[in-house]
């Protein structure tokens, strides 16, 4: 029979530290934490910066490309020749090659 009670294990046990509530912060505890998420804050913002830079770097090599790819494909076009007779030359047209020896 198994026993309906569960054990428990390291997991389940609580400490000290976890049973303090935010709540019951101190005022130096308080201003720590706000520091905290002030220096988070700021480093974000940082990141978004660059973020936002890399991301016009990268809009604006797109652009370069699809430029460079119009002017090469209006260079082909103008560079192509008419296309030669795509037909194979019939039977009887290799009858009448005219060879003699």
């Amino acid at each position: 029979m198994r026993n309906s009670i569960p054990r428990r294990g390291l997991h389940n046990m609580q400490t000290r530290a976890s049973r303090k509530a935010v709540a019951s912060l101190q005022t130096p505890e308080l201003y720590l934490k706000l520091t905290s998420l002030e220096i988070e804050r700021s480093r974000r913002a940082i990141e978004l910066e660059s973020l936002l830079e890399r991301v016009d770097i990268l809009t604006n090599r797109i652009q370069t490309i699809v430029q460079e790819q119009e002017s090469l494909q209006i260079r082909i076009a103008a560079q192509q020749q008419p296309p030669l007779a795509t037909q194979a030359p019939s039977a009887n047209q290799n009858r009448n090659v005219g060879f003699t020896y």
